[in-house]
This record gives C-alpha cells, structure tokens and sequence, in this order.
C-alpha cells in the first residue's frame, strides 16, 4: 500500500500545482538577446507557469493571463493604455523615464522593477573602492534634477557628503563638471542621457581622470568606455528579483530597485590610476552583506 499512497500524493501535488500554475503574458517591444534571455530565465524559474511571449507590434490583449510582464517604456505606456485590469509588472524602467508625476499616474494593478541602480547600492560600491571616501558629485540635467532627492537621501544613509550640479545648457557642461570634481572624489553617474551619452562620454572621463577622479556607473555599458565600476542587474538578476516580487504581497503602484544584482569593473582603468584591480564577485558579496545589515 506504500508505493499507492506515494503515488497518490504525488498525482494530488501534481494536480495542485497545475491548478495553480499561472499563465503569464510577456510583452517586449522587440527580438534582442535581453529579451530572448529574460523569457528564458523566467521560464526556469517558473516551469510550471504558461508562458505567452509577445511582440508589442503584435497588439497583445491581456485575455485569460492572470499576470502581465511588461519589458520597457514602449510595452507599459501600451499597458496603461488598456482596460483590462489584471496585474502588471513593468520591468526594464529606467529612473530618467520614471519621473514623480508619471510615477504618482500608476494604477494600482501596476507595480514597476527599475533597471537602474540602485543610489545607496552604487555609493557603498564607491565606498569599498575608494578608502576613506567623504565626497561624492553628482552631474546631472535640469530634467533629472528630481533625481537629486534619491541620491541625498542615499548619501546621508551612507555618511556621504553629495556635491550636485544642474546642467541647463550643454555648452557649459565641462564648467560645471570642473566645479564638481574640484568639490569631490568620485564622480557619480546617474540616468540622465542628456549628460551620460556617447557625445559627452569621453570629455566626461577625460576631465575626471585628469584629476584623478573615477566614474562610478552608471551602467554596465558604460564600463567598457571607461566607468570604472558599477553595480547593474542583468536578465537573470532581473527574473530573480521579479520573482521575489511574486512571492510577496501586492504593492499595488510600488516602483521597487532590483534585489539580486551583480558588479562589473574596469581593470585597466583602476591599474591606470593606481588602484587594486576589483574582484567584482567579492564585491557583490560585501555589497549585499551590506545591504542585510541595514535596518
């Protein structure tokens, strides 16, 4: 009778399980390697859930799914769009897409995983790199000057004195950002693509290595061009966060940073200015230990 009973419990998990399995419709603006690998790390993570992938081209409806995940600003202004009321996370947004008053628009049934870094995560980064540190600037443009709220709170947190500068006028960019390094000892990178772009990229290193000042993000592009580190989520990191969401209470409307991440380094920058080569996993590790010991 033992091998019926066992059977018989497994044949009722199973049962259970699929009536619990949820299908879930994934919506991304377009074919890339992030989104093909995000939709397979979710697929891992959740075997016994449907998985309906859409093109944004495609006019998706929401239909039978009972959880949404949109990829990108594309894919959720075409969410908010809809009737349909069913739960939706936005993943892949940015700070700098995700001002206070689109923020304060959400529905309740839309919750939002930001892409970007996390302020206090980069500081505590900045701070294992650079012993000692007391300063840290902060550049960034009118629009994004909102921004600036997120990362003095993270400072104070971190006993972090924050030197910021508004840039209005691209003409006086590198005037305003000779002040701001002559004020700190890091220069911070946030999102804000009318200053961290491809065009203002190398007079931006430039000026700050000159003054023996490295950039800290602000993401993961951006450490091939020169950053010297940054913290980032990846689309694992992404899928893994998403699902710590799932596990947890709705928040209906809550815009949340990544909770699994990783840390990616320059090298050849930190040799160039005379600091010890990063060991990004040791860092993740001390960043994380870190972030578990705050109440």
């Amino acid at each position: 009778m033992q091998p019926l009973r066992l059977s018989a419990i497994a044949l009722l998990w199973l049962l259970s399980s699929c009536a619990w399995a949820d299908i879930v419709l994934v919506i991304k603006p377009r074919e890339t390697q992030l989104t093909l690998a995000f939709v397979d790390a979710l697929q891992q993570r959740r075997p016994a859930d449907t998985l309906l992938v859409r093109l944004l081209g495609e006019q998706p409806e929401p239909g039978a799914a009972t959880l949404v995940i949109t990829m990108g600003l594309e894919a959720l202004e075409w969410r908010l769009q809809q009737a349909s009321t069913v739960p939706t996370i936005a993943t892949f947004i940015t700070l700098d897409q995700l001002t206070p008053q689109y923020h304060a628009g959400h529905p309740p049934f839309v919750q939002v995983l930001l892409a970007s870094a996390k302020p206090e995560r980069q500081l505590i980064l900045a701070q294992l790199l650079i012993p000692r540190l007391h300063s840290v600037g902060l550049l960034h443009s009118d629009q994004q000057q909102w921004q600036r709220s997120l990362w003095q709170t993270a400072a104070q947190r971190r006993k972090l004195k924050l030197q910021a500068r508004s840039v209005a006028d691209q003409q006086d960019l590198l005037r305003h950002l000779t002040s701001l390094l002559d004020d700190s000892e890091v220069l911070i990178g946030l999102d804000d693509p009318q200053v961290y772009n491809a065009a203002n990229l190398k007079p931006l290193l430039l000026s700050a290595y000159n003054r023996n000042r490295v950039l800290i993000g602000p993401s993961a592009p951006f450490i091939a061009a020169g950053s010297l580190s940054t913290t980032y989520s990846s689309a694992q990191d992404m899928a893994d966060s998403l699902e710590e969401i799932l596990q947890d209470d709705w928040r209906p409307g809550a815009v949340r940073y990544p909770t699994h991440f990783s840390v990616l380094s320059n090298p050849q920058v930190a040799r160039s200015l005379g600091l010890p080569p990063p060991r990004d996993a040791e860092l993740r590790q001390r960043i994380h230990a870190e972030e578990q010991a705050s109440p």
